[in-house]
């Protein structure tokens, strides 16, 4: 990781010298939040429960993006305050150190403009179907590498990352090891392709080539429409399959192999002031694709914890629906999910789970977002509750 970012700090030393460097930073951006969080998991056995709770945020700093060379940097840090137990399972804090601390530097990274795109070198945080920062935690995923992305036309949007270390949510360090393996040293590169030029219509593509873990193939195709009671109607296909499966893959893990052959449908209907939809998922392969390369695995069929993106071939039916409240002139919701799931193998245990959630804000800056999950078992496992309350502000 040393090497990597004397190579980017080099490199923008470098650039840095063709430009005003006064004039880069004159008008730099700071952004900052603070967050406390409170988790805490209950199950039928009770050496299975966890609670914690975590004061942190982030910092971050930019200089002016106006230039064709900029560069930011972000640090999260996540601490406990007051008791916990079984804190590693929280996932909140350093787990490479059964630590009370987590603090990460998330973003370092040096961007050039092109004419069409941008480049970006360095520590990053990202947003992919199987790559990505996953929200649910103070401290989120990130990723260090090269990235492209190209504007090609209006309406098409290419990228192209090369990612060499992975740093999980729970980890202050950049590593060879993705969340469903390790990447060995040919890492993992993505080709990805956005267009918009059908009206209504966004179709997404994604290859994930990872020749020493597995590489996988994600489609998306979301189609919107006005009815005539002036309410908005969307549809929305995926599709994820993966293969091609080398020296470090597990084929049978839940977070990902190279055996996931998963279909996912959904059916959303906007009014003014709520929205409902219906989700499916099918995964008709082997391996699971619950967290991918990192982050968690953007399929429809998820809520906090409940999902249909597991191995032993999951069939999901997820009803999702939000109402706006009229508290204030800013935004508050209280939102419903009822999931069903089946496995078609029977070393999975079938479930039903129901999820409540309440997010308010008091201003532009301040946040309160609570939220419950109750799963009961069929039969092997045991069930469980997860509860969340998170508070933020931004400055």
């Amino acid at each position: 990781m040393l090497k990597f970012i004397i190579i980017i700090c080099l490199s923008a030393t470098i650039l840095l010298s063709e430009s005003k460097i006064d004039e880069i930073f004159k008008k730099s951006n700071i952004d900052a939040q603070m967050q406390l969080l409170y988790y805490s998991i209950n199950k039928t056995n009770n050496n299975d429960d966890a609670y914690a709770t975590a004061l942190g945020g982030y910092l971050k700093y930019t200089t002016d993006s106006y230039y064709n060379i900029f560069i930011s940097t972000r640090f999260h840090t996540s601490n406990s305050v007051g008791g916990n137990h079984n804190k590693i399972k929280t996932s909140m804090f350093n787990n490479d150190k059964n630590g009370d601390a987590l603090n990460v530097n998330s973003e370092l990274y040096i961007a050039y403009k092109t004419s069409s795109g941008v480049i970006k070198a360095g520590n990053m945080i990202l947003n992919t179907p199987m790559m990505n920062e996953d929200t649910t935690r103070i401290v989120p995923w990130s990723y260090q590498g090269i990235t492209y992305t190209d504007n090609i036309t209006k309406d098409l949007k290419a990228q192209i990352y090369h990612i060499n270390a992975i740093r999980s949510n729970t980890s202050s360090n950049y590593k060879k090891e993705s969340a469903s393996g390790e990447i060995g040293d040919s890492g993992v590169t993505l080709f990805a392709l956005k267009y918009t030029g059908i009206p209504k219509t966004h179709i997404q593509s994604f290859y994930y080539y990872a020749p020493k873990l597995y590489s996988t193939f994600v489609g998306q195709i979301d189609y919107e429409y006005i009815s005539d009671f002036d309410t908005l109607v969307c549809f929305g296909l995926q599709y994820f399959k993966s293969g091609n499966g080398g020296k470090y893959v597990d084929s049978n893990s839940k977070y990902g192999g190279d055996n996931i052959d998963l279909i996912a449908l959904r059916m959303m209907l906007y009014f003014k002031d709520w929205e409902v939809s219906l989700n499916y998922s099918q995964n008709y392969g082997e391996s699971g694709v619950v967290k991918g390369y990192g982050g968690l695995a953007k399929v429809y069929t998820s809520s906090m914890i409940a999902n249909g993106r597991g191995n032993f071939k999951p069939e999901t039916w997820m009803i999702k629906s939000a109402y706006d409240l009229p508290f204030s002139s800013y935004d508050s919701e209280v939102a419903i999910r009822l999931t069903k799931t089946q496995f078609h193998e029977v070393e999975g245990d079938n479930f039903v789970a129901y999820y409540l959630h309440f997010k308010h804000f008091f201003n532009t800056n301040t946040s309160l977002y609570l939220r419950y999950e109750n799963i009961n078992y069929s039969a092997n496992k045991n069930d469980a509750q997860y509860f969340r309350a998170i508070a933020k502000y931004r400055f």
